[in-house]
């Protein structure tokens, strides 16, 4: 049943028992009753308007309303429970708008508040992830970010949409969905949390530093804050490769085999040969040992050239700016085999060069991207989107962060997530023991950047559960929104995280394992490396 149907549907129900005093005259509204009239009756503010309100009962075939090709790789969500489903314009300009979806659930017995993050340049909303959070009783918030798709065409000459996607939008939407949720249910909030990943793990950061009040608890996966440095990065390393027929270049056929190589070099050094490298900074590859000797050719002998092997080994460098300071650390053994690297120019970065920064549609990253560039955008920082502060304001006002990162993430260097916690706890003055108390990070081996990956990676976080068949038959415990749930409302906090190796098109899963937080590490203790029982936890 189409969701257009429905609402029409709920909107009969109101007309009929209002008009028959015997079914509404006398009782309140039913659940349905109340979504549909939320047109009418929820108007907080001038800024604010209701673009719809439907009843979504369990099984509907909910279509994406967000009509981009970049939003449409799943363009509709099966609905787990009973909901109310409303959508939200809010001003944030004269010239800037976010639009936001609350989803709430009829079981809100706990009276739990979420809100997810977006990927990328950030202009679509996770439906699949918002149906997964409201079956699990979360009256679930989700938004564009201020503008439609995951591009950056938006940027271009209107710095209001700019400063949404840096972190208003996110605080627009928290606290519009708020007002929403209390309106609609007519109580309080008991607890708030965010969840997101990669930009929307950059998006629980900012709101850690800057505004950690309208949160409880923030889980914040694969975070993209250095921002700056990292759309740098990403041309840096399409710099290093260059194009098809470049001495340089390797194509993804090279990159496999290379990828190949090092696990066979570094997979044993944690006691198990499974694909996965548990602790990729210990891995020091010989990358020499791919390349061709004389008369050998990648077509008769799948080896590589001394260029080929130059361009492989620049690729495992950190980033240094032109004052010798570090950008950004070095790629992650293991994670080779991703189109960041061999894809040609990488598109996120590109359109917020072209847009954001340089309200030019026709900047060219060949000829105007550079070292001095990528040093200029680093000191430009615009509203602050690098999200790289220490979490003064979190402690202070006693809230939770959990952070977690896939160490097969070809996308963003899963250093950058140690370099993060290091640099808190420097600038706080505090030891990891002290951090404990309201900031907690865990690496998870073998995960790639958000969803999938060799190892142990599903942790029923953002852009997996929605993306996994079956998702709401693997348990929620332990996994990362769960655990910060139990942190924050039974003070139990997470010491592992529970990992999950599964097929997501199946939803069959081979083995479990728990992931220590960090600076502890995971540690194989023997026996059967597919239960959880055989691995345990390191002191550093």
């Amino acid at each position: 049943m189409k969701s257009s149907i429905l609402t029409f549907t709920a909107s009969v129900l109101f007309s009929l028992a209002a008009a028959d005093p015997g079914h509404g005259g006398h009782h309140p509204p039913t659940f349905q009753q109340r979504c549909a009239r939320l047109a009418q009756t929820f108007h907080p503010d001038h800024k604010t308007q209701v673009l719809a309100a439907e009843f979504l009962p369990t099984g509907t075939n909910f279509t994406n309303p967000d009509n981009h090709p970049t939003c449409q790789s799943k363009p509709f969500t099966i609905t787990l429970t009973d909901m109310c489903r409303l959508r939200l314009k809010v001003k944030t300009s004269h010239a800037s708008a976010v639009e936001l979806e609350a989803w709430m659930p009829l079981n809100w017995n706990k009276k739990r508040y979420l809100v997810l993050g977006n990927g990328g340049l950030g202009g679509c909303i996770a439906y699949p992830d918002m149906g997964f959070t409201a079956w699990l009783g979360f009256a679930t918030i989700a938004h564009n970010n201020g503008h439609l798709g995951d591009t950056g065409e938006h940027f271009l000459n209107n710095p209001n949409v700019v400063e949404d996607y840096a972190y208003r939008a996110i605080k627009t939407a928290t606290k519009a969905g708020k007002k929403a949720v209390r309106h609609f249910y007519n109580t309080s909030i008991k607890k708030s949390y965010f969840m997101g990943c990669s930009s929307g793990g950059r998006q629980g950061l900012k709101a850690a530093q800057d505004f950690p009040e309208e949160f409880d608890g923030i889980v914040a996966g694969a975070p993209a804050n250095d921002i700056n440095n990292l759309w740098s990065i990403s041309g840096h390393y399409y710099k290093l490769n260059g194009n098809p027929g470049d001495a340089s270049y390797l194509s993804e056929e090279q990159w496999t085999a290379m990828r190949n190589e090092i696990l066979r070099q570094c997979d044993g050094l944690d006691g198990v040969v499974d694909g996965v490298i548990e602790e990729p900074r210990t891995c020091k590859p010989r990358f020499e040992a791919l390349m061709c000797g004389a008369g050998k050719t990648w077509t008769s002998h799948q080896c590589l050239t001394a260029t080929q092997v130059d361009t492989v080994r620049k690729l495992y460098e950190p980033y240094y700016g032109t004052d010798g300071k570090l950008l950004y650390p070095e790629f992650d053994p293991g994670s080779e085999v991703t189109d960041d690297v061999y894809g040609g120019v990488p598109p996120s970065a590109t359109e917020w060069w072209k847009y954001a920064i340089f309200n030019d549609a026709n900047w060219d990253f060949h000829s105007q991207f550079s070292l001095q560039m990528a040093m200029d955008m680093k000191a430009l920082d615009p509203y602050g989107i690098s999200a790289w502060k220490p979490l003064t304001k979190l402690k202070q006002k006693g809230r939770k962060l959990l952070t977690y990162h896939g160490l097969q993430d070809g996308v963003i260097n899963s250093g950058n997530s140690y370099r993060y916690y290091e640099y808190v706890s420097r600038t706080m003055g505090l030891t990891s023991s002290e951090l404990d108390s309201f900031y907690r990070y865990f690496p998870i081996p073998g995960g790639s950047h958000c969803h999938s990956g060799a190892g142990n990676w599903y942790v029923g976080a953002t852009s997996q559960v929605g993306r996994v068949l079956n998702a709401k038959d693997i348990p929620a415990e332990g996994g990362v929104l769960m655990s910060m749930v139990k942190w924050v409302e039974e003070g139990v906090a997470p010491e592992r995280i529970t990992g999950r190796n599964m097929n997501a098109k199946t939803g069959v899963q081979s083995s479990i394992k728990e992931h220590c937080k960090w600076p502890k590490k995971n540690k194989y203790l023997g026996g059967n490396p597919n239960a959880k029982e055989s691995w345990g936890c390191t002191d550093p």
